[in-house]
């Protein structure tokens, strides 16, 4: 199914059965996941989050909080280079260069290679190697962009569940990948997936996107028992989120 050819505002919940869609009863935590159409990104964010050009709403999921939920959050701090590590770098090699020039000088020195290749080998491993090291402090550099990995645990109880279940599914993969655009001149053209909000309810203590995320990976594994279709009443569907904008530290504030 293309982007092109789906429902305006789908929606999709999964488990959808007792005691699951009795609020009343059940007080679990809820993942929520809401499509949104992107017409084109800016070169640079400025004032707009992830320099989004944002259009209609898309789809919309509620899928049941999994066990365990991975955030990452990633800094990169390199070694400082300057000039003066640079110049003490090739100072480095000259030094292992002269090292290698005097052993090889002492190795014909001391054996007659002739034209054994046994002796030119063993005159040449005993080039040292020179013992320095240059040291230089790490440097912030980046922060990579947040991501979570959940593994939603799909189950439905008839055939008609199991439909709604994969059309979720399959609707998810979707709106993560491109589409051809048939307007573009050699059919060159796309359009661009779908970013997502996505939060935890009740509360946004888990999962608390800043910004729009995009998916970076949909993994379905299908599991028996299967319907009367053929369709899986059992799916493990782990998706990765990436933050689209840059990571700041917010300001200080208490956990409710």
């Amino acid at each position: 199914m293309g982007l092109g050819d789906r429902p305006v505002q789908p929606s999709y919940k999964c488990p959808e059965f007792g005691p699951y869609t009795d609020e009343e009863k059940f007080k679990g935590v809820w993942i929520e996941i809401k499509a949104k159409e992107v017409l084109w990104q800016t070169a640079l964010e400025g004032d707009n989050s992830g320099g989004l050009v944002l259009g209609a709403d898309g789809p919309e999921w509620k899928y049941l909080a999994p066990q365990q939920i991975m955030e990452t959050v990633n800094n990169t701090w390199e070694p400082w280079e300057t000039i003066s590590s640079r110049m003490a770098g090739k100072g480095k090699e000259f030094i292992q260069l002269s090292e290698e020039f005097y052993s090889l000088v002492n190795a014909v020195e001391q054996s007659n290679w002739g034209t054994s290749v046994g002796k030119a080998f063993k005159a040449l491993s005993s080039v040292k190697k020179a013992a320095f090291k240059i040291d230089t402090p790490l440097v912030y550099e980046n922060t990579d962009r947040r991501e979570w990995t959940m593994q939603f645990n799909l189950v439905s109880s008839n055939d008609s569940e199991a439909k709604k279940m994969m059309s979720g599914i399959i609707d998810l993969r979707d709106s993560s990948m491109p589409a051809r655009d048939g307007e573009s001149d050699f059919g060159l053209g796309i359009t661009l997936p779908y970013v997502f909000s996505v939060s935890s309810q009740p509360g946004r203590y888990l999962i608390s996107s800043n910004d729009y995320c995009a998916i970076t990976s949909v993994q379905p594994t299908y599991m028996a028992p299967y319907d009367s279709k053929g369709r899986p009443m059992r799916v493990e569907l782990t998706v990765t989120f990436k933050e689209i904008s840059p990571l700041y530290a917010p300001s200080r504030t208490e956990v409710d």
